[in-house]
This record gives C-alpha cells, structure tokens and sequence, in this order.
C-alpha cells in the first residue's frame, strides 16, 4: 500500500490544507530539527486544527470554495455538460476535455489541520483494489456500485461516529444491497452557482435545476475527469485523489441522466448540518498516474 505519508500528503489536497498528524510529529528526530521546528510553527505558522472524521466532508466544502482547481473543475463538469446540448455550448478557458492540472497545497491559506492516524483511519478496512477486475454486479443501497478498480482504498473510521452503521451496510463481499445502508459515490464536490454548473441554464424538463450544494457521482470514471492531482514530495511521483462517500438518499438529486448527484444547501448556515446527515466520506482513495 502507498506509503502514510503521501496518504496525508492526499488528505491535505483534497481539504486544500496543510495535514500533519501526531504520528509524523512523533516520528521527528534530531533535536536541532526539532527545535526549527517548534520555532516556525511559534512565530510563522498559524496553530493546527484537529480534523475530526464526522467534519471531513465540511472541511472539503469549505477547501473547494477557496481553491482554484476546484473551481476549474466545476467549470468542467459545466462544460462537460454543456457540450452535450444543442450548440455544444462551453466555459470559456475550461474545454470540457481538458484534465484537471496539477494541483499544489495552497498552504498561503493558512488552513492547518492535525490528525491522530489511529482515531482518524480504519486499517481493517483499507483495500488495494489496483489490477482488480470482478465480473459480478454490485449494489449498495439500492444502486449500482463501481467498485474503483486500479485504485488503492485507505479506509476511514467512521464506525460509530454516527446515528449508528446501518449507513454502511455489512461488510464483507457482497453483491446485494442490506436494509438501511446509502449508496456509494464519489469525490464530493462543493459548489455556488454563481460560478460553475450554472443554475437557471436549463429549463425545467430538460436537465433540471442545478443548484448549491455538495456534487459526486456514482460513476468513478466521471469523478476521474474532475478529481485533484499531486506531485508527492515524498517520493516525487504523480497521484490523483478521490473521496468515497455514502450518500442519503433522502435528501438526494440525481441530474444529467444520474451522472451527478447533488446534495442540496440552500442557505450557508445551513451547511454543516446538512452534509453531515447526507453525505459521509468512508475512504480516501489514491491511484498513481
């Protein structure tokens, strides 16, 4: 499995962040290097913030509005979209074809966040799902479920963090929905109408209304044309990152013929409430390009 360090390294694009965790601070030796340390993070550097697993997809929401690749990538699901309809309407600078560039933490934001890898990942539940191919069909509440093939799954500790684990389903490999449990989607993708899939573009009985709120779909290959990638300064390859989340279906959109699923928030204050009874990331899911 890819090593934790660039799984923080992956945690911190996808939150637009600077992740460290107790673990890595722990792991510093040298006293001199300790000691520069301490100094810049005293006089240069704004204090963490502990990152709790129930505030994950709130910290992405809030990462997605400050951070220009995501909102470059709004404009191309717009123009992914668009392209679509009569006229092969586009955002101008943002081609539907063109890939999501390299992103870098914007660590100029000061947003600083701190982890215990313990409480905030699940080892039992990682999975390497890269080379992977099944030939049956899933289903996780009452949808079809891509499993994501050629990516690696680091799992998150979500058990009992909730109104308990129906969400979630049971575990194990099974093709069949249980009672209770949310279908899967991917990325979680925050969004202002102002300035991406733009609202009142199209009319009621065409593709319907889009809206603010929280966007993901149940297909990986579409989150894979809007996800974030990174240069690891770990070992200086290529990685794309993804959430995978469960969506309640209660307060569910599906738009453009299911391929987007929306979560509606419909004032701001609204927003911390709403994601977390509608959409729960479970794992972090990385792949190396």
């Amino acid at each position: 499995m890819i090593d934790n360090d660039i799984v923080l390294e992956a945690l911190g694009v996808i939150c637009n962040a600077k992740i460290t965790s107790v673990q890595q601070k722990q792991g510093e030796v040298g006293i001199g290097s300790g000691l520069l340390e301490a100094f810049k993070n005293l006089f240069f550097t704004a204090p963490a913030t502990q990152l709790p697993v129930t505030q994950l997809i709130s910290t992405v929401v809030d990462g997605d509005q400050t951070c220009s690749v995501s909102q470059s990538s709004l404009m191309r699901i717009d123009g992914h979209v668009s392209s679509e309809l009569p006229g092969n309407i586009g955002i101008k600078g943002f081609p539907a074809n063109k890939h999501v560039s390299k992103f870098e933490i914007e660590e100029r934001n000061g947003r600083r966040f701190i982890i215990n890898e313990e409480e905030f990942f699940d080892p039992r539940f990682h999975y390497d799902f890269t080379g992977m191919k099944d030939t049956d069909t899933f289903y996780r509440g009452d949808e079809e479920y891509w499993r994501p093939y050629g990516w690696q799954r680091f799992a998150i500790k979500v058990l009992d963090k909730y109104d308990g684990n129906e969400w979630l389903g049971t575990a194990g490999y099974r093709t069949r929905s249980v009672s209770g449990e949310w279908p899967v989607s991917y990325h979680g993708t925050s969004y202002d109408s102002a300035c991406g899939i733009i609202k009142g573009r199209f009319k009621p009985g065409h593709h319907g209304v889009y809206g603010r709120g929280v966007y993901s779909t149940p297909d990986i290959e579409v989150a894979l044309k809007y996800c974030k990638d990174f240069k690891s300064k770990k070992n200086g390859k290529t990685y794309k990152v993804i959430l995978q989340n469960r969506i309640n279906p209660s307060y569910r959109e599906k738009h453009h013929n299911d391929k987007y699923w929306l979560v509606p928030i419909n004032k701001e204050e609204e927003e911390e409430k709403m994601v977390a009874r509608a959409i729960r990331p479970y794992g972090l899911l990385l792949k190396e390009f």
